[in-house]
């Protein structure tokens, strides 16, 4: 192999002129939602008391804060729907597969070959210290991809999982894995062709 590759971000998956199994609109997006039907208390101590995980989504979404110095007294709330949406920054991506088989290339139309990454680490260090020769970046490891809807319900922790992570679950037989460089000054990004030989000496082609 002459050590040459795409690497793409997370922004231009949306674009539709991608071939199927590529191309997805919604890359990098995700809502999360949570619902208090009642909470209904005669002070602050005893809302927290009785509705702890709804009073904490109240604060967390920015709806009110509700603090134990608080004076309140003899409230309810009712019926409230919160929501909040995730736009992830652009960023260079590199996908490949957990799998090697007939039905994940199935899943990329026109796929025609396939490749193994033999060395790893070695792959993906020789990847950063290029890309950085070009556009400054930091390397945000490989991680795998969640297959699921992306409205997902408050968790009661956090904002949940990643939104550049998620894909629909009719994606899932990819197995899909993402190595993610973020740019270091928000600079405005585009895919692009990386040229170094040494890449050549950590891959393998495979015959499925």
């Amino acid at each position: 192999m002459m050590g040459t590759i795409r690497i793409g971000t997370l922004h231009d998956f949306r674009k539709s002129e991608h071939k199927k199994g590529i191309a997805d609109p919604a890359e990098g997006t995700k809502q999360v939602l949570h619902h208090v039907g009642e909470v209904s208390a005669a002070n602050v101590d005893e809302a927290l008391q009785n509705h702890g995980y709804d009073i904490k989504a109240l604060e967390t979404f920015g709806v009110m804060k509700i603090g134990k110095e608080s004076q309140m007294t003899n409230f309810t709330f009712r019926n409230i729907s919160m929501s909040k949406t995730f736009n992830e920054p652009d960023c260079f991506i590199i996908c490949s597969s957990i799998y090697k088989s007939k039905r994940t290339m199935s899943q990329f139309e026109g796929a025609d070959s396939c490749i193994e990454i033999n060395q790893i680490n070695t792959f993906y260090n020789i990847l950063t210290n290029t890309l950085n020769t070009i556009s400054p970046v930091v390397f945000r490891g490989v991680h795998k991809v969640i297959y699921k809807d992306r409205q997902e319900k408050w968790n009661g922790h956090d904002w949940g999982h990643h939104p550049a992570l998620i894909k629909e679950k009719e994606f899932e037989p990819q197995g899909e894995i993402r190595a993610i460089w973020q740019p270091k000054f928000n600079q405005s990004i585009e895919p692009m062709i990386l040229c170094n030989y040494r890449l050549g000496s950590c891959v393998s082609y495979v015959t499925i």
